[in-house]
């Protein structure tokens, strides 16, 4: 019996190793040198102002983040945010062409091997050089169930992510067999047949412009990219960048239409991105962001010629 808790020692200490992800830091810097303090999903990030704060330790793939100054006048500023496994993030606090302070994305670079797949020793805050570096104690939970007998036993595990790891021994008088396998609920496209070449949405039987959408993810690493941008032209570029090298379905064309402050910028986007969708008889949707009619009209006029 002690040989076989030691097994299952063995093979739950397998288990964690096998659940380990890279982790990705984000860092915060005035480029004004006004003092702040970061706020992550509600948990207070540095006990002090500074004007440079590292979060390191990050698992999750969005968090809310909350800058407030030590300067009481100046206004916070509250911005959903996205990290990237394996990399560092750097997000600029600058003023806007009307004087406000905005958070912007300024740089990404990849973080060192050793660091991304080894957990960083949690503590509550270092000072390096003036600069705050913290990291995050929030873990993804782990249920875990285990059954041991004389004959074997069986290990269930469950994330909150959804991954999901199975294990069973059983112990015959010829030694252990050990089974083990990991099933992870991720977002992925349906695919009915073996033969199929794109994209099955469900519920949709239409027209198609291109075959595999953006994943959400990757959807919503694209969108934020293009938020940070301080004017439509630039939001504009960006956006056909995107589409240029992406599928996008007629929800997510929308999405980033919205973006835009302008009707122009709206419509030239529009047209654009019509050809690079894939359930382009949902296109309709689109004319939800629009003001005026005339603008619904002229896309329709556009749609029509390009069918």
């Amino acid at each position: 019996m002690k040989k076989l808790y030691l097994l299952f020692f063995i093979i739950l200490s397998g288990t964690f190793f096998a659940f380990s992800q890279p982790y990705s830091t984000l860092t915060f810097f005035s480029e004004n040198g006004q003092p702040f303090t970061v706020i992550v999903n509600g948990l207070k990030k540095n006990l002090e102002p500074r004007t440079n704060v590292k979060i390191e330790g990050l698992t999750n793939p969005a968090y809310k983040i909350k800058i407030i100054f030590e300067d009481k006048a100046i206004p916070n500023i509250d911005k959903n945010v996205y990290t990237k496994p394996g990399t560092e993030i750097t997000y600029r606090i600058k003023k806007d062409k009307k004087g406000r302070n905005v958070l912007r994305f300024y740089s990404e670079s990849p973080l060192p091997y050793d660091y991304v797949y080894n957990e960083p020793s949690y503590q509550d805050e270092v000072y390096i050089n003036n600069n705050t570096v913290v990291t995050d104690p929030s873990v993804n939970g782990i249920n875990i169930n285990m059954n041991v007998n004389e004959t074997g036993g069986s290990i269930s595990i469950q994330t909150e992510d959804g991954v999901n790891l199975n294990s069973n021994v059983n112990v015959n008088s010829t030694g252990a067999h050990y089974e083990s396998n990991i099933y992870e609920n991720e977002t992925h496209y349906e695919v009915t047949e073996a033969h199929t070449n794109h994209y099955v949405m469900p519920g949709y039987n239409g027209r198609i412009g291109c075959p595999w959408p953006m994943s959400p993810n990757n959807f919503q690493r694209a969108k934020q990219t293009i938020m940070n941008a301080d004017f439509d032209s630039d939001k504009r570029t960006i956006a056909e960048q995107v589409m240029n090298s992406n599928c996008l379905t007629a929800q997510q064309v929308k999405e980033i239409a919205s973006l835009f402050d302008f009707e122009s910028d709206k419509l030239k986007f529009a047209k654009f991105a019509y050809t690079r969708t894939f359930d382009v008889e949902n296109y309709f949707i689109i004319n939800d962001i629009f003001d005026f009619s005339s603008s619904i009209s002229e896309l329709n006029k556009y749609i029509n010629s390009v069918r």
